[in-house]
């Protein structure tokens, strides 16, 4: 069975690494396509698979699957200015805004030279004010969305799954990326509980698979 998958960051498929280079096989072969973050929530009934920014949930409905996120640990910026290096539907930007009013202008094309989200060695954190209000939960950025067919998505969790095991054993991803757990779900729902509450977002109900 091939399927697609559509992504926009290459820290996305860190997860699914194992998958695209072969070293897993049992009968799922994944295609990975790159597109612009700000064109999923567009294009993703083209695809099989999709990693979508928690804020695209304000517009499409999907399941979504419990293993192969995004998450991070600690998040921040490396210095704050009137722009910043990213799109307008990030999770990352809806962070920013929620947790910091930032009140600038989001850039995503790459010759941006506003401030940038970095993971590591930053200047401004916004994982600090995380945790001032969701405690000591992962930052969850990027999930993968899927409208299949949900005996079909259950293979594939197996294989994301197997695959992420491998990464996190190499220390590649958190353990959030392996399988959202409850700590995983915890999170996306404080990210909405604080989106609510500065009315940037309606989501009320989501399926995680």
């Amino acid at each position: 069975m091939k399927l697609t998958l559509a992504y926009s960051k290459e820290e996305e498929l860190l997860p699914i690494l194992p998958i695209l280079d072969k070293e897993i096989d049992k009968g799922i072969e994944i295609e990975a396509i790159k597109i612009k973050e700000e064109e999923i929530k567009f294009k993703y009934t083209n695809f099989d698979l999709y990693y979508l920014p928690l804020p695209d949930l304000n517009y499409i409905e999907t399941k979504i699957l419990s293993n192969g996120a995004y998450a991070v640990n600690s998040l921040g910026l490396d210095s704050l200015k009137n722009e910043v290096c990213i799109n307008s539907n990030s999770t990352e930007f809806y962070l920013l805004k929620v947790l910091m009013n930032y009140r600038g202008i989001p850039n995503g094309r790459d010759n941006c030279n506003g401030s940038k989200f970095i993971t590591k060695d930053f200047k401004i954190s916004l994982s600090d004010k995380w945790k001032e209000v969701c405690g000591d939960l992962p930052i969850v950025l990027n999930v993968i969305g899927s409208n299949l067919p949900e005996d079909v998505i259950s293979k594939v969790k197996i294989i994301i799954r197997e695959s992420a095991s491998l990464q996190e054993a190499k220390g590649v991803i958190t353990p959030i990326s392996k399988e959202l757990g409850l700590k995983g779900r915890k999170a996306i729902d404080c990210f909405f509980d604080l989106c609510r509450k500065k009315n940037l977002c309606n989501v009320n109900n989501y399926v995680i698979l």
